[in-house]
């Protein structure tokens, strides 16, 4: 299932997401850790960007981390250093909801925990730490 919900997702952010500021381009295949290049379109620089689709709806900001999880090492680790943003994307109403996490979570008292995987947890409202695209 969930990987049905990122193949919409990515689907919208490559053909129909439009933001004044931000678009977002795929990887190539030798690109590792990350699922999209998030792009600045005023300066051209790229960001590696790691997509956390959901099927649900955004009603508060306490959903961006609900269900937030890293299922391989190196995406934890990419996202630790703040090599890659997380693009969360809510799919369960129209137009889609489009946010950007950094990992400045990670200093406002998130933590990732091991588990089978890593799952973000923390307190439910980490202002500056994400940015509304759409």
């Amino acid at each position: 299932m969930t990987r049905k919900i990122e193949d919409i997702a990515r689907l919208y952010l490559l053909n129909e997401f439009s933001h004044d500021t931000y678009s977002f381009e795929n990887k190539q295949p030798e690109d590792r850790g990350f699922d999209l290049w998030l792009v600045d379109k005023e300066s051209g620089t790229k960001r590696k960007a790691e997509l956390k689709a959901h099927n649900g709806t955004y009603q508060r900001r306490s959903n961006l981390f609900e269900r937030l999880i890293f299922n391989a090492e190196i995406e934890r680790e990419l996202f630790e250093r703040g090599d890659t943003v997380i693009v969360r994307v809510f799919i369960g109403t129209q137009p889609y909801r489009v946010f950007i996490i950094t990992n400045a979570i990670l200093s406002s008292g998130a933590a990732l925990e091991a588990e089978a995987r890593y799952v973000l947890r923390g307190q439910i409202n980490y202002d500056k730490s994400f940015i509304e695209l759409a």
